[in-house]
């Protein structure tokens, strides 16, 4: 196969399209997770699992053509990594930079669709 073989190409494109569709609800798990964090249930458990999809978004995004999403999905990861290694949810200084970076994960895809 050649980087220009049909089949190679169409394969590629529905590879980016089945991630793109895969988006809303990865998106919608990561704010679901931050408000059960807000909520104080099951604090570790939540924290580590949006610090979890947070980096498989920053991981794989910018493969299928989201970079600037990618770049969100890193600085959520970034902004949690603290907290996990802590395991309690971050105190209220914190929160704001955890709440914008979720806010800014949103943004960039919607921003993009």
């Amino acid at each position: 196969m050649t980087r220009n073989d049909p089949a190679l190409l169409a394969f590629l494109q529905e590879q980016r399209a089945d991630y793109t569709r895969s988006l809303p609800l990865r998106l919608e798990q990561v704010a679901s997770l931050w408000q059960q964090v807000l909520k104080g249930e099951d604090v570790a458990q939540a924290l580590t699992a949006l610090e979890r999809h947070a980096h498989s978004i920053a991981g794989s995004a910018a493969t299928f053509g989201w970079a600037d999403l990618g770049l969100a999905a890193q600085a959520l990861e970034l902004a949690v990594h603290p907290h996990v290694e802590a395991g309690q949810a971050p105190p209220s200084e914190a929160r704001a930079g955890v709440r914008q970076a979720v806010e800014e994960l949103q943004r960039r895809f919607h921003t993009a669709a």
